[in-house]
Formats: C-alpha cells, structure tokens, sequence
C-alpha cells in the first residue's frame, strides 16, 4: 500500500515536472496566435484606413473637379456679356496644377443659350476625377418693355375727336392725366396718375385714378451711338438722302439722313443720326434684318424724326419678331410727328412731344408726351410684350432658375 503511494507522489511529481517544462512552449503558442490575431486586427484598420483615405481623396478630387466646372460656367458667362453674345466655348483651360475645363455653348432661341462645362483633375487627357456641368442661360429682365399702347410722361395724352387706342394707357401726368374729346376712345384699360376726363374718352376696360407714377422704359443712348459707331460715320452736308434699295447699319450719319423715292431699306445694325431723320413716298419702307433674329435694333435721332410724308416700318420675320425702336433725344414739341399708317414699329421721344396726326397708325409709343389728332390711331401689338429688345449694356447674359444639372462622372 505503501508503496503504492510512493508511486502515486512519484507520477505526480513527474507529470508536474513535465508540465513545468512544456510551459515555454505553450506560451510561444498564445504568443503566435496573438500575433496573429493583431496583424489581422491591424491589416484590417489599415485596409480601413487606407480605404477611408483613397475615399477622402476622391472626394477631394471630385470637389476640384467641381469647382473646375463652375469656374467654366463662370467664364463662359463673362466671356458672353464681354462680346455681344458671340463667344462659343474654351476648348481647354488650364487652371493652375490642380487642373482643367472645357466649356461649349449652343444657341437655343435668339433669348436663350446652353453653356456645358466640364472640368477635369488633374487633366483633361488622364481625369482622376470628371464633372459635367450644363445650365440655360438667358437675356435678364434689363430689356425694354413696352406692356403699354401708349406710355407717357409728363406731359400726358390728348386725345381728339375719334382718335383711338387700341391697348392699355398709362399717364404720369398729374392733374388731368388723360383728356379726351368727342367720340375718342381707349379699347382696354386707362392708368392715370391724376384724373382721366369724362364723359370722353370713353373707356371700354377699367379706368384707374391716382396710381404711383409707371417706372418709364429707359435706352441707353450711348450704348447704341457705340453700337452704330462701329460700322463707321458718314457725313452728310447736310442731308443724306437714300433714295434706291439698300441695306444700312450699323453706321453713324453726321448731319440729316432722308429716305425717300420708294427705296426699301433694310437694316441690319443700330443708326445714329446727328441732325434730323425724315421719310417720304408711301411705298418707301423700312424692314429690320432677319439676321438680327429677335433683339431687333436703333435708329436713334439726336434731332426731330419727322414720319408725316409717308413710309412705313415693319419688323423681320423672326420668332418671336424683331423690331425697329425709332427713338429721339429731341426735347422739343415736334420731337416726333407721324401721319401714315402701317407704323410697325416702336417710337420713342422720352424728353420730348410725340404727334399723331391724320390717318396715323403706329404699334406702340413712349414719349414724354402724345398729341393725338382727329381720326388718328394706335393699335398695340401684343407680341411687343414678348420682344427680347435690350436696353443697352443692362441686357446681359445670366442663368435660368432651376436649369443647374449636374452630370457625375467617375
């Protein structure tokens, strides 16, 4: 029995000594798989973090490419407004070490273009990173209009006996703003700043009585003296006279410019005449170039424009069409005389009196003040509201609300 307790102590004694000697072992085990088990814990975040880096730099890349595009926009858009709507796109820009865009615009109508810009990162031949960025564009709200058959100043309108508008009035004048006379009429409704008399002019809308004063349409005189300027200066001693078929403008004329003889002009760029404008002869016409589309064009008089001996204007066939402001800078009470019919055309004497004599029949007029003679007339066309005629320099090129697209690319 003994004895077999000895053996008993002796096996343990062994077996414990045997485990004291395999524990290096077993630690270098734990120790392996430990390491093994933080280099795959470590490859993991640096795979994560390697991941989230090439993420940040793409990110990063695709901002730039971004910004890159709108900086096309941008240009494109300058570009435009600094050359009269003629710039067609930057085949490649280059914009520092960051990288590049292209633009290119397109014409869409005579009002409306596409600009579509694309940058790149680093470059255009080898992108890390492409955005394409395409927006409409328009001519802002600096264009005339003339929501008005007759728009005047402070000076008022007269009207005399069966003289007639067809279309809205508006009148700055204070006091009697509108005076009518026997049988005279307005087909549409009368603003006036003071009164408008009664029983005449008989008024087929509503009339309205002490409103705020119409904001006038306003021209930039010399903006289209420029503009006229650029074709050259003619001088004329003292009257020019054209008298055959023709086409002028854009041209200066120092001195009077007369159109006669039954000549058919036609007009392709603004006219600036120093003294008087006259025409005469009934077939004698005078027709805006179609290749001015829908923006139309001047024939600005410092002097009197005198239409009392014949002739007509008429718009291009654009659509929507294009038509021939006829303006003056006289201030005096023969500014603007008209008395034939068929005036197809908008007539402008802010500083001075406008008359409408005979059988005068124009489309719409703004003048400081309108005389309008027994039987004369004036019938509002309505697709003026919609002529995409600028006033000057204001008329510039600015986006659309709401076309901004934005085309990702990898």
């Amino acid at each position: 029995m003994v004895h077999g307790k000895e053996q008993s102590s002796d096996t343990k004694s062994a077996n414990y000594r045997l485990s004291t000697v395999n524990q290096p072992g077993q630690i270098l085990v734990i120790a392996v798989i430990f390491l093994a088990i933080m280099t795959i814990i470590a490859a993991s975040l640096f795979d994560r973090t390697a991941g989230f880096l090439r993420f940040g730099a793409k990110s990063i890349s695709a901002e730039q490419a971004n910004s890159l595009a709108e900086a096309g926009i941008e240009r494109a858009l300058w570009r435009l407004n600094n050359t009269a709507g003629s710039f067609t796109g930057d085949p490649n820009t280059t914009i520092g070490s960051t990288g590049a865009f292209t633009t290119t615009v397109t014409t869409k109508s005579p009002r409306t273009k596409t600009i579509t810009s694309t940058g790149y990162v680093p470059n255009a031949t080898n992108p890390i990173s492409k955005r394409k960025i395409t927006v409409d564009i328009a001519i802002d709200n600096s264009i005339i209009s003339f929501n008005y058959g007759v728009q005047v100043g402070s000076g008022g309108l007269t009207m005399a006996n069966t003289s007639t508008v067809n279309g809205n009035v508006y009148s700055n004048k204070t006091g009697v703003s509108i005076q009518g006379s026997q049988s005279s009429k307005i087909v549409g409704d009368a603003f006036a700043v003071g009164i408008i008399s009664t029983p005449d002019p008989e008024i087929t809308g509503t009339p309205y009585e002490y409103q705020p004063p119409s904001e006038m349409p306003t021209v930039d005189y010399e903006y289209w003296k420029g503009k006229a300027a650029l074709g050259g200066e003619q001088t004329c001693s003292p009257t020019c006279t054209i008298s055959s078929n023709t086409t002028i403008g854009p041209q200066k004329y120092i001195g009077n410019l007369e159109i006669t003889n039954n000549a058919q002009v036609t007009i392709a760029g603004a006219v600036h005449i120093t003294g008087t404008f006259t025409m005469s002869q009934g077939l004698t016409k005078v027709k805006v170039a179609d290749i001015l589309g829908s923006s139309g064009t001047v024939l600005l008089a410092d002097g009197d424009i005198d239409l009392t001996q014949g002739g007509t204007f008429s718009p291009n066939n654009s659509t929507p069409k294009g038509y021939l402001l006829v303006a003056t800078t006289s201030t005096t009470e023969t500014a603007m005389s008209i008395s034939q019919a068929g005036q197809t055309a908008l007539f402008y004497a802010l500083e001075g009196t406008a008359s409408l004599t005979q059988s005068a029949s124009v489309t719409a007029l703004v003048a400081k003040s309108l005389s309008m003679s027994q039987s004369a007339s004036l019938t509002y066309e309505t697709g003026l509201a919609s002529a995409s005629f600028t006033s000057g320099p204001g008329g510039s090129w600015q986006p659309i609300k709401g076309t901004y697209k934005l085309i990702k690319s990898p």
